[in-house]
């Protein structure tokens, strides 16, 4: 069979930047251990180091199963801008060009947003009748309103008419929609006023377990101990990601500042700055900068809790981020601000604890109880191992992801119900 996969803004086979993989990675790699031929579309500007890979369109041939197609693109400085808005836009407009002279594949697997280069794809795919996934992991364009006053969205909407067209198209011609939960799915098929079609599921952003040689581990050891992080008894609540605009740190620093608690801090992003000047004087507050995937795996083994401080939007509410698997397949409780799908998760399962960034009193107090009760955390965190292993088995989600992927490429748009 062969598959396309439209996915950018995410590391690629090609890379060495020391990243964890996801989608695009995971999916073709389950493909290809299946036997099937992968063909890779991405973008040239790489999105984690900011720079281009080639600086031009290329093709690469990385395997006989394998074939990586990069769309050339001007990229962008910052995650948020007109700079990323008009990169996303060239994307589309020499991903058509690049497309005009190729040979159907058997079916397509769409990572989305970005919109524009989802919108060509799945258009050009829709024409030839070849049967695609679409797979949301954000609620694009509805997001890019979130910065205006909540009387100005309606001319926001307006002026991004042509956004929300698209989306609407790309979903109502898919036959089958992907999202990471069960309520980003029927958010999916309520903005396209679409009917749910017997094809669409649920694709958490579960990870794979990574392991590391003992000389990496042993790197990664030393370098955190010469930057503070050591074994000791000291409770450490951690948080490892980009640090950007999506995160409120704020309310846990100030909850930390009468408290024995170490809170460490892994990444870069546009917010390092801010933390940097709000740590200065705070011993208890270790900030890592961007750090690859082996510390990062050392690191979590000598964390108490994992902290994921998201600001409490209404996307945020239907999702559960890669974060949360991260912790649960490392036997770690989550401590998290944001309420719906992944706060009643947590709860339910017992295996994390949401709190609100309104109340740094009770934040203190949830803090103080953890850290004073290592049972507690140590029970949290195997129940966590036990449901990452019951429902987000790493194998489990990219073979059944696989089957779909086979059964869609039998079947034709008339076919849909």
């Amino acid at each position: 069979m062969r598959v396309w996969i439209l996915q950018t803004g995410e590391p690629l086979q090609i890379d060495n930047n020391g990243l964890r993989p996801m989608r695009a990675i995971n999916l073709s790699n389950a493909l290809i251990d299946q036997g099937h031929h992968v063909t890779l579309w991405s973008s040239d500007f790489d999105h984690f180091k900011k720079q281009h890979r080639f600086g031009t369109e290329k093709t690469i041939e990385v395997s006989n199963q394998l074939t990586i197609h990069l769309i050339k693109s001007r990229g962008y400085k910052s995650h948020i801008g007109v700079g990323r808005l008009i990169d996303h836009v060239q994307l589309g407009w020499n991903l058509k060009k690049m497309l005009k002279h190729e040979a159907v594949p058997d079916v397509s697997f769409i990572g989305y947003p970005p919109i524009e280069p989802a919108y060509v794809m799945s258009n050009w795919l829709r024409k030839k009748q070849i049967p695609y996934m679409v797979d949301v992991k954000d609620a694009w364009p509805q997001i890019l309103l979130r910065g205006l006053p909540k009387g100005m969205r309606w001319l926001g909407r307006v002026a991004l008419t042509p956004y929300f067209f698209a989306m609407k198209k790309i979903f109502k011609n898919a036959l089958s929609i992907s999202s990471i939960t069960d309520l980003y799915l029927s958010w999916c098929n309520k903005s396209a006023n679409r009917k749910p079609s017997k094809f669409d599921r649920v694709t958490p952003l579960t990870v794979q377990k990574q392991t590391f040689a003992k000389e990496e581990i042993l790197v990664a050891e030393k370098l955190l101990g010469e930057l503070g992080v050591i074994d000791d008894s000291r409770f450490k609540l951690t948080f490892i990601g980009t640090l950007n605009s999506a995160f409120d740190f704020s309310p846990v620093i100030q909850a930390i500042k009468n408290l024995d608690i170490q809170l460490v801090i892994a990444g870069d992003g546009p917010q390092f700055g801010e933390l940097k000047n709000q740590s200065k004087n705070n011993k208890n507050i270790i900030l890592l900068g961007w750090i690859d995937t082996v510390v990062a795996n050392v690191l979590m083994s000598k964390s108490s809790l994992m902290l994921a401080p998201l600001k409490d939007l209404d996307d945020f509410r239907m999702s559960m981020p890669n974060k949360f698997f991260d912790a649960m397949q490392n036997a770690k409780p989550i401590l998290t601000s944001i309420s719906g799908y992944t706060g009643n998760f947590l709860k339910h399962h017992n295996i994390g604890i949401e709190y609100s960034s309104e109340d740094v009193e009770n934040l203190e107090k949830i803090l103080e109880t953890m850290a004073n009760d290592p049972n507690l955390v140590l029970k949290m965190g195997n129940k966590a191992r036990e449901v990452y292993e019951t429902f987000f088995d790493f194998k489990d989600v990219y073979g059944n992801l696989v089957d779909d992927l086979e059964n869609l490429a039998l079947t034709k748009y008339h076919d849909n119900v």
